[in-house]
């Protein structure tokens, strides 16, 4: 694994890069520096979910394109792709001391390549003491879910659900692969009682999809036996799909908060760069092995 070319937001807190694997392929890993530096981490090689609004299920391969997954990274390339940015940072000598979170957010559904997942997490935490860890994952294996809460692993880790949807039907409409909500939220709300970490659930606000103040409400009745919070972002541009509007957003939230539910709210940042949430995406480099 290693970087080939990298982008820098106009602001200069963001830089995507693309990083080649020994076989030939390009995936994309996000850094961005805040109050913490951020990594944002690609579990595999292009995404089998096919959410409508994450770009990583379309390949930039036109030689192949249907094909949507190649395979998953091994755990040394997830440390590798790791190790280079820092390394990177470092020798252009802007890798203050500050802590770390590794966001296993970028390319991929992290529970599919679980071994390799955990195996990277447990080495990265070693390598960087100073770090912390937080996996996201559309809750299709809650039983490794419940697994992960039993993991031996050396650091905070935090578990985000991504939900958008607050029912069964229309979450499978943008997240086909999706399954049963309940299972996934009885098994969040199992990892965050045994690892005594407070857990997040995913929303993006898509325009006249799972904006209304039906879905609102919806949601707030699922959620209402739950202390999770919900993150609510908003949609980056994808897929001929449009953002919630700012009055339907206020209003989503405050219907959330009146019914005691927790809210936070994230902006996605070097969308200008496509780095951004959603926006990540396999390239082509050499011919697919077969």
């Amino acid at each position: 694994m290693k970087i080939i070319k990298s982008f820098k937001s106009k602001d200069g807190k963001t830089i995507k890069y693309l990083q080649k694997t020994d076989d030939g392929h390009i995936i994309e890993t996000g850094y961005y520096n805040f109050d913490e530096h951020i990594i944002c981490i690609s579990s595999q090689i292009g995404c089998q979910m096919g959410c409508i609004f994450c770009a990583t299920t379309n390949p930039v391969d036109l030689l192949n394109p249907n094909k949507s997954f190649i395979r998953n990274l091994t755990s040394e390339e997830i440390v590798r792709q790791v190790k280079n940015i820092f390394l990177r940072l470092q020798k252009n000598g802007k890798l203050k001391s500050k802590r770390i979170l590794f966001s296993y957010m970028g390319m991929g559904e992290p529970f599919l390549n679980y071994k390799n997942v955990v195996d990277s997490i447990k080495i990265l935490s070693k390598e960087f003491p100073n770090s912390r860890a937080t996996i996201s994952t559309l809750g299709i294996r809650p039983t490794l879910i419940k697994k992960l809460a039993q993991e031996k692993i050396n650091t905070t880790l935090k578990l985000h659900l991504s939900l958008h949807a607050p029912n069964d039907a229309l979450r499978k409409k943008i997240l086909p692969k999706a399954q049963r909500i309940q299972p996934a939220l009885e098994a969040l709300k199992y990892f965050s009682s045994v690892r005594r970490v407070p857990a997040k659930v995913n929303y993006i606000l898509i325009k006249n999809i799972n904006d209304s103040q039906k879905h609102a409400a919806q949601l707030a009745n699922l959620l209402k036996s739950y202390l999770f919070t919900v993150k609510l972002s908003n949609l980056n541009d994808f897929n001929n799909l449009e953002a919630s509007e700012a009055d339907k957003f206020d209003l989503f939230e405050k219907t959330l908060n009146l019914n005691e539910i927790k809210t936070c709210r994230f902006i996605s940042t070097g969308t200008d760069i496509k780095a951004g949430c959603g926006q990540l995406r396999r390239h082509y480099h050499n011919k697919d092995k077969k």
